[in-house]
């Protein structure tokens, strides 16, 4: 595999990555700590059924100095049933407050940025609460927008079914394989207070990823401006997104720099209608 996908990936990014064998997850676990190292950032690896030991023992192998980054505290290796199930169950909403807290820590402790690898094909299985998983990764969407924390969830193809995976691809704003042509997300999503940055491409794959911080945006008492100066195309849906959230935040909302076949589709679907959008 080539790792290069992984050395490109960025704080901000949330990708959904399907993989084939146990080999593959290692050289994706090898990959994405490598580049977290070399950025400076905090690492969590919650890994899969062969558990920690395997893991630490796989990334030594890959010649990266286990050690002293677990003693450090750079580096955390954890079972991602420990991490995720530690009371039997999925539970989303603290699944999420410990993300908020972990970049929380990250921040105190001077890291450029908090990366996380996490095998989630334990939603494969009878967990309580699993069903749930779409809508944690949806959520997860709004964590990581600020661009300080980044991650990528494992699914093992071999045992998720089809209708998980394609949930689960529908809330990341990427879905990445070693065979798969495409070596950065499909979309990346900037969020400050004031403005969103979309850059890349909206369209069906990523629509979910992409109305959970629409809809995360009108939370917010105060005007927001959507940039759309990066985004090279957009579909209907996400035209149609944009539009109706306007319309629901009553005059907060507005977009910039559209490419002109983009300010097209949205006049389309009634952006016009929508005081003070376009």
């Amino acid at each position: 595999m080539d790792a290069s996908p992984l050395g490109r990936l960025r704080p901000g990014d949330h990708v959904c990555w399907t993989h084939a064998d146990d080999d593959e997850q290692r050289r994706v676990a090898a990959a994405h700590v490598r580049a977290g190292l070399r950025d400076h950032h905090k690492i969590l690896w919650f890994t899969g059924p062969a558990g920690r030991d395997a893991a630490l023992a796989g990334l030594a192998a890959d010649g990266i100095d286990v050690a002293e980054h677990v003693t450090t505290g750079r580096l955390r290796v954890a079972a991602a049933a420990a991490a995720h199930l530690s009371r039997g169950h999925f539970d989303p909403e603290r699944t999420c407050e410990r993300w908020a807290a972990a970049m929380r820590q990250a921040r105190r402790e001077g890291y450029a940025g908090l990366r996380v690898l996490g095998d989630m094909s334990w939603a494969a299985g009878p967990v309580p609460g699993a069903d749930r998983v779409g809508w944690f990764e949806r959520r997860l969407n709004r964590l990581v927008a600020d661009g300080f924390g980044m991650a990528i969830c494992l699914y093992d193809r071999r045992r998720c079914p089809g209708d998980l995976l394609a949930d689960v691809s529908r809330a990341h704003p990427a879905t990445v394989t070693a065979r798969g042509p495409e070596h950065e997300p499909r979309l990346r999503m900037a969020r400050t207070p004031a403005v969103l940055r979309l850059t890349g491409e909206a369209d069906l794959s990523n629509r979910d990823a992409l109305a959970a911080l629409l809809r995360h945006l009108i939370e917010d008492a105060g005007p927001v401006t959507i940039d759309l100066a990066g985004l090279r195309f957009a579909d209907a849906s996400a035209c149609e997104l944009i539009v109706d959230t306007g319309r629901t935040a009553g005059g907060r909302l507005r977009t910039t720099g559209a490419r002109p076949q983009i300010h097209r589709l949205l006049t389309l679907v009634g952006a016009g209608l929508v005081p003070g959008l376009l």
